[in-house]
């Protein structure tokens, strides 16, 4: 007997089985089928298979401390891509999670509405729109869909990337797992498997697994209790955790750059600045022990790689941990809770922008002809920068942007 043979009479038992069990699984009529992603009970969201959730298109959520509305296109912005583009226009574009979003600023005072009113005081002969990309949650993974599908129709002259505290989040799952599951065709490879019926057999049990494990009730692909403690951990151990993100950090770099190549072919420029947290200004508020100084919070080594990344590729980079630190007063008021900036905090965010611009107007095609040689900052809002009804203080009742999506955690995880 040939060799060739032997290999075939040796195989044909495994062969039989297979084939044994693609009839079995075809007579049960299994299928490979998509995990639908649900928001239940996260105010302004739904769920989504292409982003797995999305701002609900022509929600307006209200509140005692202020609306939010979203537009019709998903986006909590007045501005659409259908919108006429005059020739003196700037477009911006901000880009991040819900601290960019404006989680607890009402409509109105949000960072990208502040932002867009101060270019027009700070630059003379254009026409300034500031359009709000930030949804709750969102890393690099989800906007590059969401700047696909919308962002660049806007035409943007300048795209703010704040995205970092989502991508190096620890939570339920990994993105492109994630997204995978919600879209199992998305792929040639998963085509090919999909159309056994065996595989689906056995595929499918373990996507609903993945796809609920740890999810709060009724949710289904959502941010939710984290698969590892979201802490502080020594340096030497770093790498054990950073694993476990949303986004691996090569990965996010890998989007950076797929970012900037897209704005280049469009003619855009690209700036990233992180986001800041309160441990960034002294204010610890989460319940668990401070970090000591030889432990790295989650977020430390995107910062670091960003950092490097940007100066490795030539792009403009503000650092929002350093803008806070020195910005003037009280730095608690900066902040509405452990991770998102109130008004106030907003405020700081968009000057420094807008600073930066000025000291580099051609990010906006522009020149230093265009700079207002009148501008003074305005001062920063009183207190966090929201009045609530009644009085001074903080917002009574749900703070602008709906329901939290997430409870909380420790430390804060960003990007909710």
């Amino acid at each position: 007997m040939t060799r060739g043979r032997r290999w075939l009479f040796a195989l044909a038992p495994a062969l039989s089985l297979l084939l044994l069990g693609e009839c079995g699984a075809r007579v049960i009529g299994a299928e490979c089928e998509a995990i639908v992603p649900a928001a239940t009970g996260w105010e302004t969201m739904v769920g989504d298979a292409r982003y797995l959730w999305k701002l609900e298109p022509g929600r307006l959520f209200e509140s005692p401390a202020g609306n939010t509305r979203i537009n019709s296109v998903g986006l909590r912005s007045a501005h659409l891509p259908t919108d006429p583009r005059s020739p003196n226009l700037k477009t911006v574009l901000v880009t991040g999670d819900s601290s960019v979003y404006g989680w607890g600023q009402p409509d109105g005072k949000t960072y990208a509405e502040q932002l867009e009113a101060l270019l027009g005081r700070a630059f003379t002969g254009h026409r300034f729109r500031v359009v709000n990309l930030g949804v709750p949650g969102f890393s690099t993974e989800q906007t590059l869909r969401l700047l696909a599908d919308l962002g660049w129709s806007y035409e943007p002259d300048l795209v703010v990337v704040h995205n970092i505290f989502s991508d190096c989040n620890i939570d339920a799952f990994q993105d492109r797992t994630a997204l995978r599951l919600a879209d199992p065709d998305g792929t040639a490879a998963q085509r090919v498997l999909h159309a056994s019926a065996l595989y689906c057999a056995l595929y499918m049990p373990w996507a609903r697994h993945v796809a609920s494990v740890n999810q709060q009730p009724n949710r289904v692909l959502m941010p939710g209790i984290p698969t590892n403690a979201n802490q502080a951990v020594a340096l030497e151990k770093i790498d054990t955790v950073i694993d476990l993100s949303r986004v691996p950090l090569d990965d996010y770099l890998d989007n950076l750059g797929l970012i900037r190549s897209q704005a280049d072919e469009r003619g855009a420029a690209m700036m990233l600045a992180p986001l800041a947290q309160e441990w960034d200004v002294g204010v610890w508020n989460v319940p668990m022990a401070q970090p000591t100084q030889d432990q790295v919070l989650p977020w430390y080594p995107y910062r670091a790689a960003q950092e490097s990344w940007a100066a490795e590729h030539g792009v403009e980079r503000v650092s929002m941990p350093d803008v806070f630190a020195a910005a003037p007063g009280d730095k608690a008021r900066l902040f509405i809770d452990n991770m998102h900036p109130s008004v106030t905090g907003a405020a700081v965010m968009a000057q420094a922008i807008v600073e930066r611009l000025r000291q580099n107007p051609a990010l906006l095609g522009l020149e230093s002809r265009d700079l207002k040689p009148d501008y003074r900052p305005p001062a920063l809002p009183r207190g966090n920068g929201v009045q609530a009804p009644g009085g001074p203080g903080g917002p009574q009742g749900p703070p602008p942007g709906g329901a939290p999506p997430a409870p909380p955690r420790s430390p804060p995880p960003g990007g909710r």
